[in-house]
């Protein structure tokens, strides 16, 4: 993932210097023979900050991980990101908005991603259609278990973005891929990563971020829900506390254990009074050969 990024960036920085009329060719100046290699490897690391440097003025978003989500009343697309190359995770069937929340909520914290993209069906003309409302009226069950889970303020942000023709382009794409893809099984999650494709170009720019619920009630409880959670956060921190030094007082006291036995059998190896008793057992010993054979 860092070569790929390393590439991208170059190719980025090297787009803009062509589009200023610089005059600078870098792939002719790294490869003269003439430049002492010292001096072009300081050129090559000057390249690739320039560039880094470069790309994340164009964006904020590089190293920000995101969850794609493609909501549908009966298929649900999850994807993941970085910010380059999205990939698919998963495609989730037959679950209510509680249990859908849920799901979400547990890809979250396996990918450890700090945000979550929620596609916003729209007609082409950029009008609401009836699959914005139900995906609306499924974000605010959403932004309330994950409100609940991560905290209310920021814990872990949700936007909105515009997903017009993901659908379609994604399909297009998979028939590119394989003519006899099976868009049922597919299709959503591509979507998904279409949508965080798209999202990650635009910089974030447009997106609507999703807001708890104006209400007293909800907001109570949301917030009674969290403080539940972190306390059972903090015992279990606790509790892992005091089993590692648990683990590591047991550790200590084998290891003393272990030292102990060690001096006694070296000091028994050194100490004259035990060489004497081996060497009068052995005599005895051949005694009674030499008896045994008179």
């Amino acid at each position: 993932m860092q070569w790929g990024r390393l590439y991208q960036t170059n190719n980025i920085l090297k787009q803009s210097l062509n589009d200023d009329n610089t005059g600078i060719d870098i792939n002719e100046t790294n490869q003269q023979n003439d430049i002492p290699p010292k001096v072009n490897e300081l050129t090559q690391n000057n390249i690739i900050e320039a560039a880094a440097a470069h790309t994340s003025s164009r964006s904020s978003l590089i190293g920000t991980k995101s969850i794609g989500v493609d909501y549908g009343l009966v298929r649900t697309g999850i994807a993941v990101t970085v910010g380059y190359e999205p990939k698919p995770l998963a495609i989730l069937s037959d679950l209510n908005a509680t249990e859908l929340s849920l799901q979400i909520i547990k890809y979250v914290e396996l990918e450890e991603a700090s945000q979550i993209i929620v596609g916003l069906p729209l007609h082409k003309n950029g009008t609401e259609a009836e699959q914005t409302t139900l995906t609306r009226d499924f974000v605010q069950h959403l932004v309330v278990a994950i409100s609940a889970h991560f905290g209310p303020d920021d814990g872990m942000p949700i936007y909105l973005w515009d997903e017009r023709y993901t659908s379609k382009e994604a399909a297009s794409r998979a028939r590119a891929k394989n003519p006899r893809a099976n868009l049922f099984k597919e299709l959503d999650a591509d979507a998904a990563c279409i949508i965080l494709e798209h999202y990650y170009n635009d910089n974030g720019v447009g997106a609507e971020k999703v807001l708890l619920p104006d209400n007293e009630n909800i907001r109570s409880a949301v917030e009674e829900a969290w403080q539940v959670r972190k306390n059972e956060r903090e015992m279990k921190r606790k509790r892992l506390k005091e089993e590692r030094i648990s683990s590591l007082n047991a550790k200590q006291m084998a290891m003393e254990r272990a030292r102990i036995l060690d001096e006694q059998l070296a000091n028994s190896r050194s100490n004259p009074l035990t060489k004497k008793k081996k060497k009068k057992k052995k005599k005895k010993k051949s005694g009674e050969k030499k008896w045994l054979t008179l």
